[in-house]
């Protein structure tokens, strides 16, 4: 029997701005850019409830931004109660910025709702692929 795909919240952490994109079935599509303030957790919360999201997977950096995101992370599991987890984000923002540049679009600034999807994209990509292994 197949499983139901859950709906699944990124995030791409960042000090100014974070990027939010959700899954549809094995989708992942841009949703918004918040500012980085008191009030992003709360509207994050809001979101998840509004959206039905059963998981988050946030972004993670590296160097001085991953502790940052581990630091929010902290927060974040403080005030919900789905699971929250770290995901790779390695050059998401270049892959995004490449992405553009090839479809022939001018380069957008923020990009962020863009890297969070990239990011949930390949979550789902791994996801997926790890439940066709055939033992």
């Amino acid at each position: 029997m197949k499983e139901p795909h859950q709906k699944v919240l990124a995030i791409d952490y960042g000090t100014v701005r974070i990027g939010l994109a959700v899954s549809f079935a094995s989708l992942a599509d841009p949703l918004t850019i918040i500012p980085n303030n008191d009030q992003s957790l709360q509207y994050i919360a809001r979101l998840i409830n509004q959206h039905g999201i059963k998981r988050v997977v946030v972004g993670l950096s590296e160097n001085t931004m991953a502790a940052k995101t581990k630091a929010f992370v902290l927060e974040l599991n403080k005030i919900l109660k789905i699971p929250v987890e770290l995901f790779d984000e390695t050059l998401t923002s270049q892959t995004v910025r490449k992405k553009l540049r090839q479809s022939g679009k001018k380069n957008q600034t923020p990009i962020d709702h863009l890297a969070a999807a990239e990011i949930l994209q390949n979550w789902l990509d791994e996801k997926s692929s790890a439940k066709q292994i055939i033992v």
